[in-house]
């Protein structure tokens, strides 16, 4: 299976993703964690990335498709995968179904996990990242509703979009996703 999680910040694509993945036994991929990578290791690309995030910016899609593809080659994403934080904007979802279609393979289904903008907010404050301040997350929200919102229709259109109600406890919105898959816990 060949997933792909979208929802504003703060939505719970990464712990659901989490799940997922044991569930499935497929790897949740973190555009977000590979990011951090390279920023933790100092790489330079990583100091490229902390510009971005330091301006509450999403960073280029050069970098983060550079780095995406690269992970999706590697053998534990062959029987599958979970993408959480990719793609984030119209030309990500071009360059993922070129990359697929290389790989001879496709996205199965896209979950959007909706959430309102006050569990939003209440979930990224409490998180206590150093990116997750107030400003910051108003600006993230500003920039996912200009940038990232249009893959809800893109995926809807191609017939592979299912929309998860998000504001819930884990568990409950685990219970919607799986059940939305034809599966049970």
């Amino acid at each position: 299976m060949r997933l792909i999680l979208l929802g504003t910040p703060g939505a719970g694509k990464g712990e659901q993703a989490t799940r997922l993945s044991k569930k499935f036994g497929i790897p949740h991929i973190s555009t977000g964690e590979l990011l951090r990578g390279e920023m933790d290791e100092g790489t330079p690309v990583g100091c490229r990335i902390s510009g971005f995030v330091n301006k509450g910016e999403l960073v280029s899609d050069d970098i983060t498709q550079a780095i995406l593809e690269v992970r999706l080659q590697e053998a534990d994403c062959f029987p599958g995968f979970i993408l959480d934080g990719f793609p984030r904007n119209l030309n990500q979802a071009e360059f993922l179904k070129k990359a697929l279609r290389r790989m001879d393979t496709r996205v199965d289904v896209v979950l959007n996990i909706e959430v309102s903008d006050s569990t939003v907010v209440e979930r990224l404050t409490n998180r206590n990242r150093k990116d997750d301040s107030p400003e910051t997350i108003r600006h993230r929200l500003k920039i996912y509703r200009n940038v990232t919102a249009p893959l809800v229709d893109y995926y809807d259109t191609a017939g592979i979009l299912k929309r998860i109600n998000g504001d819930s406890s884990l568990e409950k919105v685990t219970k919607r996703i799986l059940s939305s898959l034809g599966q049970t816990i």
